[in-house]
């Protein structure tokens, strides 16, 4: 059977337009600005929370670029070559606001200095060898409800073999690539439960319009099978419903599956907001 969801696009850009305004007239909601969509499925994602964003590619709506974001970079030991040569390259001399060791990062930072640190930037990117490392020590003031969780990025094209140690060398271009990908497009983490929430935009940045494209950018990525070496595809049942919501607000819905319609999805399914 085929599952399908079907949203007007007008009226997904009312709901977020009603979203907009009550966040600007409640008071309790005045210091919200990210707005998420609210993904709940029949059957549970059953994915394990490995505390790694995965990148959802957006068609039209860039959510930041890279120059608009304080952005924290951590490297292997030592983080010198890398720090300079991101520094000496011109399209990567002003990207991160700080460059930072795991070990220097690990006896530097600790309690009152690691909170101070996660007010100070607005995203983190990781060197992917370290990157298993950051759980322990950025502790629950980044990774307690996945609140600022570490991008990972390779610092060069060149895969080391199993059999050598690893090159420490540095492609800028590579990197501001990478970072470029991280800022513009939306990103999930898995988890095991039947409930997904991801970001959409930001209020006074992005349109209600621009919002309600990355919300069907968003739904057939991750419905879409064929994906699924990119890191999409892994909703495993029908939709149950969509709703949207700030970090205080109630959640608006958007859709909500008739009971006939819940059902696990096969080949010929297809996911059209």
């Amino acid at each position: 059977m085929s599952t399908r969801v079907t949203l007007e696009k007008n009226v997904c850009s009312g709901v977020l337009d009603s979203l907009v305004q009550r966040c600007k007239t409640d008071p309790n909601l005045a210091s919200d600005k990210a707005i998420h969509v609210v993904i709940n499925t029949e059957k549970s994602i059953g994915i394990k929370n490995d505390f790694i964003p995965r990148i959802i590619p957006l068609s039209s709506c860039k959510m930041y670029k890279p120059r608009d974001l304080r952005i924290l970079l951590i490297t292997k030991d030592p983080a010198g070559p890398f720090r300079t040569a991101l520094a000496e390259n011109e399209s990567t001399s002003d990207l991160f606001k700080m460059v930072i060791s795991v070990r220097n990062l690990k006896s530097k930072y600790r309690w009152a200095r690691l909170i101070k640190l996660f007010k100070e930037f607005d995203m983190v990117v990781a060197d992917h060898r370290v990157q298993h490392l950051l759980p322990r020590i950025l502790g629950r003031a980044f990774y307690h409800s996945n609140k600022k969780l570490p991008f990972a990025v390779q610092m060069s094209k060149e895969v080391k073999d199993k059999h050598t140690r690893s090159l420490e060398t540095c492609d800028a271009a590579f990197v501001r690539a990478q970072l470029k990908s991280i800022c513009k497009n939306a990103f999930y983490v898995p988890n095991k439960d039947n409930c997904m929430s991801i970001k959409i935009g930001e209020i006074g940045v992005h349109t209600s319009e621009e919002m309600t494209q990355n919300i069907q950018d968003i739904v057939q990525f991750l419905s879409d099978k064929s994906k699924r070496s990119m890191g999409g595809g892994i909703l495993r049942s029908g939709i149950a419903a969509l709703f949207v919501k700030t970090n205080n607000s109630v959640s608006l819905p958007l859709y909500r599956a008739p009971a006939k319609n819940l059902t696990l999805l096969d080949e010929n399914d297809e996911i059209r907001l």
